[in-house]
C-alpha cells in the first residue's frame, strides 16, 4: 500500500534519515550523530500554558449523558469475545476495562459527535464497545507493530503549546505494504497518546511533513476509508489540529478544491505552515485561511528539527522502541492492579 496522506515514499525531506534504500525494507533507523540519542517524550510534562477549550454540553445534551450513564450495565453486557483474527496481535491477559474507558468525558465526546441525539449516541457507543471487546486496541502487542515504525514514519513524541500529544508523520519514510498492520500502528499510537494525555486534554495534534507529497503515492480508497471509519466511529472528537508543514502548491491546490466539501468543524482543524514565509504573505484568506505560523500551535524548542523546529531530536528506533516496550508493560500492570 502506498503511504497515507499521499506522500511519495521514495523521496526524502531535508534533515530526515536517508530512506531511499529503505522504503521497502525493515532496516531500523539509527541516529548517526556523535551525540547520545535523545529519548522520546511520552509522559505529560505538566500544564505550562492554555488548554484547548472543550465545548460544554448543553442542558439537553447533559440529560442525554445522564440517561446513558444510567444504562451502562445494558451497554456493556453480552460483549463479543476476542476476534480469532486478532489474537496473534494482542496480549489477552490485559484486562478489557470497559467501565474504566466509559468515563463521563468519553460519553460527552460521543454526544458531541452525534449532535446530541440520544439514540445515535447510544448506538455509536455500543458499536465502539463491541469493537474494543473484539479487537482489544489497548492491548496491541508492541512486537506486532514494531516493523511499522522501524524507519520512524509515524510516532508520538512530546506535546504542543496546548499540552496535546503530538503525532509526527513522515510518510516519505514508508517501509511496509501491509495495510491492516499499518492501521494497527495508527490505532496503537492513538491509544498511546490517550494514555498520556495531560489532565483536561482530550485531543491530539498531527505534525505532518508534506515536503514530498504527490498524487503518485496516494493511498488506496479502500484503505483510506477503513482508516477514516475507525477514527470517526471509535475515536470521535480526538483530533485537535492537523498541521501540514511545507505543503507543495499541488497539495494546496488540491485542498482548495475539496475544502468546500469538508465539514466546517473538521476544516477548522487543518492548518498549513511554511516556516520560510509569514502566513500573511501566502494568502489573503484572512481569518478563514488555513495558513498559520508555527508559534500558533508549537513551541519551537519542543518541535522536532525534521519538522522545522529547534528540538534536536532524531528518531532512533532502538531507543524509541525500548520506551514503547517499557510503557506497554507499565500500562498493562496498571490495568491488572485495578482488577
Amino acid at each position: 500500500m502506498r503511504s497515507l496522506f499521499g506522500f511519495n515514499k521514495a523521496e526524502q525531506a531535508p534533515g530526515s534519515p536517508n530512506i531511499s534504500e529503505k522504503s521497502t525494507t525493515d532496516t531500523p533507523v539509527a541516529d548517526t550523530s556523535s551525540e547520545p540519542a535523545i529519548p522520546p517524550v511520552l509522559e505529560c510534562p505538566g500544564i505550562n500554558g492554555p488548554l484547548q477549550e472543550i465545548k460544554a454540553l448543553s442542558d439537553d445534551e447533559q440529560k442525554v449523558l445522564e440517561q446513558i450513564k444510567s444504562e451502562i450495565p445494558e451497554l456493556i453486557k453480552d460483549l463479543p469475545p476476542i476476534d480469532e483474527n486478532v489474537k496473534a496481535f494482542v496480549d489477552e491477559s490485559v484486562p478489557l476495562d470497559i467501565e474504566g474507558w466509559l468515563t463521563d468525558e468519553c460519553i460527552a465526546r460521543y454526544i458531541r459527535a452525534r449532535k446530541g441525539v440520544y439514540e445515535d449516541t447510544k448506538k455509536a457507543l455500543r458499536k465502539t464497545i463491541e469493537w474494543r471487546a473484539a479487537t482489544r486496541p489497548h492491548a496491541l502487542l508492541p512486537d506486532a507493530v514494531e516493523v511499522e515504525n522501524r524507519t520512524g514514519k509515524m510516532y508520538m513524541n512530546g506535546f504542543d503549546k496546548f499540552s496535546r500529544p503530538v503525532i509526527y508523520m513522515y510518510n516519505h519514510r514508508q517501509n511496509t505494504k501491509d495495510a491492516d498492520n499499518q492501521i494497527r500502528w495508527v490505532v496503537y499510537t492513538l491509544e498511546l497518546c490517550i494514555r498520556h494525555m495531560c489532565p483536561g486534554v482530550e485531543k491530539v495534534t498531527l505534525a505532518i511533513d508534506a515536503t514530498n507529497w504527490g498524487f503518485s503515492s496516494s493511498v488506496s480508497i479502500g484503505t483510506a476509508k477503513k482508516f477514516l471509519d475507525i477514527l470517526s466511529n471509535h475515536y470521535p472528537e480526538r483530533l485537535g489540529r492537523a498541521v501540514v508543514f511545507m505543503p507543495p502548491k499541488l497539495f494546496v491546490g488540491f485542498y482548495s478544491l475539496v475544502s468546500p466539501f469538508i465539514d466546517p468543524v473538521t476544516k477548522a482543524k487543518v492548518a498549513f505552515v511554511n516556516p520560510k514565509e509569514p502566513p500573511t504573505e501566502q494568502t489573503d484568506g484572512g481569518s478563514n485561511s488555513p495558513w498559520i505560523a508555527i508559534e500558533e500551535c508549537f513551541d519551537r524548542n519542543c518541535l522536532e528539527k525534521d519538522c522545522y523546529g529547534d528540538w534536536q531530536f532524531q528518531y532512533n528506533h532502538q531507543v524509541y522502541w525500548k520506551s514503547i516496550e517499557e510503557e506497554f508493560a507499565q500500562a498493562k500492570a496498571a490495568l491488572l492492579a485495578k482488577q
